[in-house]
């Protein structure tokens, strides 16, 4: 049995000035046939999960394009039809195979182009008729019905942080295989919801959607379910279908699917007021941080989140951080190649004056003029310890440590969302020995860091990735949608 797998990757924020390019994609996460497979075996990700399970089952792996670009704005078009036609070309090329496995985001989008996976997955199942289709989705994923429509299965993320992506990337070859064996016939059934909700209120570590997640595996388990979906989408894509979404999978029951969808879907609809956000601004976290005996506490600076497209350059914190003579301080992380050419001229140890961040727009706060020292030069590579992504190279570009008064301000070369604390520990930082750590990382870096944190403050601050879902003008968006539009109903 021979699959055929891959992923052209992106999450896009429209509301991002800047555009992502082919160089976007080949510069960064770019692998090519047995390249995959060297990358992602023994890592806890999708295509880790799809590798140890093709190799328990049996199954012969035909790995043809593997790609994923930082999150960042609008894909230019004709990087993703450069991508498109390389994967397809490799697709036709491969030889008789008997299913494809596509480990995709589900929130990218083109300047011509509303619903990218949409097309690609219709385009591959023009290119291999009849054969199963089974795909994997980020829990972000602004799920279509062109995507259901055109997948035999897709299998969503559970959790968010996502720390289950290796089980749903394993369940996904268990699925494909028992489909071509025919021991299931998969049936699946899509509803959309008319509701956007930020990314913190999304966090399955919390009592809320903790307690949704476990509805979720109920419906799993019962009988005729081959799996179950629920993606709480990405709203900082500015495009029609944006939003929460639900899919079941049944074996061969049409009627079960839709009955079970349209359950759960109601569910969800029913408990919306529950999806609120509290935020505080970054004065009253230094208040209550100077009251507060216990440490670390995390400010999770969601609005200039790299993961989700943020620049990861915003200064509003680093600002108030001065001005206040915060003490016992890390700011992870500035992107800003400019500083850290500066700082390694400079050389560890020695002072410099420096303009640091607020490079990329004016809107995550203007840049900030330093004088403080260079603390640590690091090449800026590390290994990934936490739950999300273990064993996986992670790499910052070359990285320094700046010491501002009382804060440590780590300077990064390339745009990564601190969400494991080795990003830390990888320049000299213990986390636990810090009083305040400013993490631009919206819910991800949880995974991690709710061990050792005395305290997580959601902090509100501008950007492109904010959690206030009322900062932004949407002008593709379908709607009523709730909360925008509070009269919004489904039925």
């Amino acid at each position: 049995m021979r699959i055929a797998t891959g992923c052209i990757g992106h999450e896009t924020n429209t509301f991002s000035p800047v555009k992502t390019s082919i160089d976007n994609f080949k510069g960064g996460a770019y692998y090519i046939g047995e390249e995959i497979v060297a990358a992602f075996r023994q890592t806890s990700t999708i295509t880790g999960g799809f590798i140890d399970s093709a190799e328990k089952l049996d199954m012969q792996l035909d790995p043809l394009l593997w790609t994923f670009a930082t999150p960042s704005g609008t894909v230019e078009q004709t990087a993703y039809e450069i991508l498109k036609a390389e994967f397809l070309d490799r697709l036709k090329r491969t030889g008789q195979i008997d299913g494809v496995l596509l480990d995709l985001h589900g929130a990218m989008v083109t300047e011509a182009i509303e619903d990218v996976e949409g097309d690609f997955i219709r385009a591959v199942r023009e290119v291999v008729g009849p054969l199963p289709i089974v795909v994997t989705l980020d829990f972000h994923a602004n799920i279509t019905a062109e995507m259901a429509e055109s997948a035999d299965i897709i299998i969503g993320f559970d959790t968010y942080p996502h720390v289950d992506c290796y089980e749903r990337g394993f369940e996904a070859a268990q699925l494909i295989f028992a489909t071509i064996r025919g021991d299931i016939r998969p049936t699946m059934a899509y509803r959309q919801l008319p509701l956007l909700t930020s990314p913190p209120a999304q966090c399955t570590m919390k009592p809320l959607m903790s307690e949704v997640l476990k509805k979720l595996h109920a419906l799993e388990v019962e009988a005729g379910v081959v799996t179950a979906t629920l993606s709480m989408g990405f709203p900082f894509a500015d495009i029609r279908d944006a939003g929460v979404s639900i899919l079941v999978t049944t074996n061969g029951d049409e009627k079960l699917a839709e009955q079970c969808a349209a359950e759960f879907a109601t569910y969800i609809w029913e408990m919306r007021d529950a999806f609120r956000v509290d935020l505080v601004s970054v004065e009253e976290a230094i208040q209550h941080a100077n009251h507060s005996k216990g440490k670390p506490i995390v400010l999770a600076e969601g609005s200039d989140n790299p993961g989700g497209g943020g620049p990861c350059d915003g200064t509003t914190i680093l600002r108030a951080f001065i001005e206040a003579d915060v003490q016992d301080a890390v700011i992870a992380v500035i992107a800003d190649a400019e500083t850290v050419d500066s700082a390694i001229s400079a050389g560890v140890g020695n002072r410099i004056e420096l303009s640091v961040g607020g490079k990329t727009d004016r809107v995550h706060g203007d840049p900030v003029s330093l004088n403080g020292y260079v603390k640590t030069i690091s090449d800026g590579t590390f290994v990934h310890k936490g739950p999300m992504g273990r064993g996986r190279v992670g790499n910052m570009g070359r990285t320094v440590v700046l010491k501002v008064g009382g804060v440590e301000v780590i300077v990064t070369e390339k745009r990564i969302q601190p969400y494991d604390a080795e990003v830390l520990r990888s320049v000299g930082i213990e986390p636990s020995d810090r009083k305040l750590i400013v993490l631009k990382s919206a819910v991800h870096f949880r995974a991690d860091y709710t061990p050792i944190a005395h305290e997580i403050l959601e902090v509100d601050t501008p950007g492109v990735h904010s959690p206030n879902l009322f900062s932004y003008d949407y002008q593709k968006l379908r709607h009523p949608i709730y909360p925008l539009d509070p009269t919004a109903e489904f039925r």
